[in-house]
């Protein structure tokens, strides 16, 4: 039997992630925002030219899917504290679970004041991709060209933008993780 390609587990076990049963919904989000850190980063670190035309999308990908995620994973804590009444019909609108999250006047002025930072982020990818296709495909669903109207991106503004990103995720699942605790508890009303 030969070993499986991707998942053979070796006796070290240094280098073994968890995933499946052991895995956690957080890891997801924060997995895809730290390979969009870790790629832009090292195509300026290393100086690595032609890769910035091939990682780029990946980049920009991972970034906005880092969003989705995360922002649905803020939206179920919040309902399932009671803080939202309903949640968001499954979809990757991300544009949408922002609005969401943004009118529903959470209680809290440090998530307010966090979901205020994480909204140019949303916007700038949402205009681009609001449905999470036109970084993952040279053409979209109507035959068109991915990003006609784009015609440079610069890795180093996107890695800037993207450490931003990353630090204003963390500290916003902090801050509702903490909420939810409270209201759980009766300490926030």
């Amino acid at each position: 039997m030969e070993k499986d390609p991707f998942f053979f587990v070796p006796k070290n076990s240094e280098w073994n992630a968890l995933i499946g049963r052991q895995g956690d919904p957080y890891l997801y989000a924060e997995g895809y925002i730290e390979a969009a850190f870790e790629l832009s980063r090292q195509i300026v670190v290393q100086k690595l030219y032609l890769q910035r035309d091939t990682l780029v999308m990946p980049i920009l990908y991972n970034t906005r899917h880092s969003i989705e995620l995360h922002q649905k994973l803020f939206i179920d804590e919040l309902v399932t504290a009671g803080l939202l009444l309903n949640g968001h019909p499954p979809n990757h609108d991300i544009a949408s679970h922002f609005s969401l999250l943004q009118d529903a006047a959470i209680p809290d002025l440090d998530v307010r004041s966090l979901l205020d930072k994480l909204k140019p982020f949303v916007n700038s990818l949402s205009r681009i991709d609001d449905d999470g296709q036109e970084f993952r495909y040279f053409e979209n669903r109507e035959g068109d060209r991915s990003l006609q109207d784009k015609a440079l991106a610069n890795i180093v503004v996107i890695g800037r933008s993207v450490k931003d990103l990353k630090s204003i995720l963390s500290d916003l699942k902090y801050r509702i993780s903490s909420l939810c605790a409270e209201y759980h508890t009766g300490t926030q009303s």
